[in-house]
């Protein structure tokens, strides 16, 4: 006979085990499964920097389209400890962290030249925190034990089947294969999902664009002429026609990320070796030693409109991606096993968990997401010549904001003043 549950999880990251804590602590039989023998080391690269502040990667401009109240959080900072506060859930809800925790106070984007603009107005207010996401995850899957979670190391989930009163699960460890059930199932397991897959969930979430490839390497040292604590863009088009974000990393290193559509066939090394070598920013790297390198793909997809139905909730990045993010993700676990428990006493928790959903990111609004289709990314459609000539022009008048703000906001006076520019940066 299959042993059962109230709830399984599947995946233990921030999401997977936001949901496992929260519904063990609510007095839930719980079983959570994770692939990889051990959550520590994070190897497949993600973002580890938590920002303050509640607007999106996109614009800082809240829509007005729709109604969203994304999660956000707060620090509790100490000497030897760390708690952030999740807020905009129906209660205050904590997670504890032990680890190093590095600080943002701006992120600024710079030409070949070195000509810059920020995106906050002040260097003196938070932009966000850079924090070990091993450390994070293995504090908070010992709380899940703790609070009584069954856990699963080393176990893949490699079916699923709904019939309507209780989830089926076939799970393969080590050459065993197990059939578990439960109640209700969180699926917390990433980007490419095929449990999502075969439940039908993405059937009206079609690719919105290519396959997108990543590597980042981890530096031990970057003599970059600011202060550390900004996130960098760096614009070079010549050599790549997008930013290279540089930023900080756990063990006091740094992370320098590149990114390339799949369909292009780039080879991702040789055009990192290109900008550590050959940009205006060379010197910057001319020291460095690369101490990790880490890589993954992703697919821009449309957002799984109701990722709860039936007695399975898709939680996380499995049902969007990027803009989810860790505050996001802490949000999407603690409110699936809040909608599992409001089920199993005889409620809607999909309703609950959808309507929590569909108002907690700012990509679900038509508005934010139009925003990338009226101005162009700079260092896609600009030369070198013509981002130190717009990022001049910018610093030179004071100033700031995401590009798509910046830009939008004074393409009247870039048209007069910058007219072939401004040309080129609408469609």
């Amino acid at each position: 006979m299959a042993k059962r549950y109230d709830v399984i999880v599947v995946g233990a990251g921030p999401s997977g085990l936001m949901a496992a804590r929260t519904a063990s602590r609510d007095g839930l039989k719980v079983l959570l499964v994770e692939q990889r023998k051990n959550i520590t080391p994070v190897k497949r690269f993600c973002s580890q920097m938590m920002r303050v502040g509640d607007h999106g990667f996109s614009s800082a401009k809240k829509p007005t389209d729709i109604t969203v109240s994304p999660v956000t959080v707060s620090f509790e900072i100490t000497e030897k400890s760390h708690r952030l506060h999740l807020k905009n859930l129906p209660e205050d809800v904590t997670v504890d962290y032990n680890g190093p925790l590095r600080t943002y106070h701006n992120q600024i984007w710079i030409s070949p030249s070195g000509h810059f603009f920020s995106t906050l107005e002040s260097h003196e207010t938070f932009y966000g925190f850079q924090l070990d996401q091993g450390v994070l995850l293995e504090s908070l899957l010992e709380e899940c034990i703790r609070e009584g979670c069954e856990y699963r190391s080393g176990t893949k989930c490699t079916d699923v089947d709904d019939n309507g009163t209780e989830v089926s699960l076939t799970l393969r460890r080590s050459g065993s294969v197990e059939t578990v059930e439960a109640k209700r199932t969180v699926l917390a397991d990433g980007a490419f999902s095929s449990l999502m897959e075969k439940l039908g969930f993405n059937q009206n979430s079609p690719d919105a664009g290519p396959k997108i490839k990543l590597l980042a390497y981890m530096l031990d040292r970057v003599d970059m002429p600011f202060p550390e604590s900004r996130l960098f863009e760096l614009c070079v088009p010549s050599i790549y026609p997008a930013n290279v974000p540089l930023g900080l990393w756990a063990g006091d290193n740094y992370q320098l990320l590149i990114a390339m559509p799949v369909f292009l066939e780039t080879n991702l090394p040789e055009l990192m070796e290109k900008f550590m070598k050959e940009s205006p920013f060379a010197s910057w790297f001319s020291s460095s030693k690369i101490v990790e390198k880490q890589g993954c793909n992703m697919v821009l997809r449309t957002p799984v409109w109701e990722p709860a139905k039936g007695n399975v909730i898709c939680c996380g990045d499995n049902a969007s991606l990027a803009e989810v993010a860790i505050k996001g993700g802490f949000g999407c676990g603690y409110m699936a096993a809040k909608a599992c428990r409001n089920s199993l006493d005889g409620g809607d928790g999909n309703s609950l968990y959808n309507s929590f959903w569909q108002q907690a990111f700012y990509f679900h609004s038509p508005q934010y997401r139009s925003i990338g289709k009226r101005i162009f990314p700079p260092a896609r459609v600009l030369d070198d010549g013509e981002i130190d000539t717009l990022f001049e022009w910018l610093d030179n008048n004071k100033l700031s904001g995401l590009p798509n703000d910046v830009l939008l906001d004074n393409i009247d006076r870039i048209r007069e003043e910058l007219p072939a520019i401004a040309e080129k940066l609408t469609p």
